[in-house]
């Protein structure tokens, strides 16, 4: 999730779905299991998208699949967001800001800055840990990067800034202070980000565990190979980038 997805300009964007409905129903009145007032209505809708858009994709995704989903009428919909694409851009941009938040707090909550194998294994856990702790927003990430041309480099550049630009900062930052310690050998902290990210990544994404959720036992046992892979290259008075 964390490449620039636009090599050039890609087409224009799917124009929204339904966005002057001739004749949207009232709203109907609160009740148990129903949202009731402004922000928890538009609460709702942007989770109820969010989960929509994960398993439908943009292009097959209607208002009125998000308004059953979110348990509100087409008509609320549209009078928080002004379309497909508006609600689409949010919820995005939303999402991927929810996550980058968790991750640095995780990461503030749980390096030392002391021991760079117990930090850098944290590290990596917290990053695979993404996927399981907000699995609707990687389905709709899944889902960007199949329909990447019906999306503005706007909006790519959009949910980059507000997610995965953000992660990859604080992966630099924790290594650059790291090797501010002499605990790590680095010369370049954002090329050692490309790889740190990489090598967490590489068992979890390839066969057995990617059709499958990974057991926690499984994480770790992934995440310190990979760890003590890029220790190899990174740490100890030889390593080198």
């Amino acid at each position: 999730m964390h490449g620039n997805l636009a090599d050039g300009p890609p087409d224009p964007p799917e124009a929204p779905l339904n966005t002057t409905p001739a004749a949207p129903a009232p709203d109907a009145p609160p009740s148990p299991g129903r949202p009731g007032g402004r922000a928890a209505k538009r609460r709702a809708i942007t989770k109820g998208a969010r989960t929509v858009f994960g398993r439908e994709g943009y292009s097959r995704t209607s208002i009125e699949a998000i308004a059953a989903e979110a348990g509100v009428s087409t008509r609320t919909i549209y009078n928080h967001f002004q379309g497909k694409d508006h609600l689409f851009s949010e919820v995005v941009h939303d999402s991927a800001g929810q996550v980058a938040d968790a991750f640095i707090a995780t990461v503030a909550e749980q390096l030392s800055g002391t021991d760079a194998r117990a930090d850098l294994i944290a590290l990596g856990r917290a990053l695979v840990g993404q996927r399981t702790q907000f699995p609707d927003h990687f389905a709709m990430i899944r889902q960007i990067k199949a329909e990447v041309q019906h999306f503005s480099p706007a909006l790519i550049d959009t949910w980059q800034q507000a997610g995965p630009l953000r992660v990859q900062h604080e992966v630099s930052q924790r290594l650059s202070q790291l090797a501010d310690a002499g605990l790590l050998h680095i010369s370049s902290p954002a090329r050692a980000t490309l790889h740190f990210v990489a090598l967490v990544n590489s068992e979890i994404t390839i066969s057995p565990y990617a059709s499958r959720a990974p057991s926690p036992a499984q994480v770790r046992a992934c995440v310190t190979r990979a760890v003590d892979a890029f220790l190899h290259g990174y740490g100890g008075a030889a390593g080198t980038d």
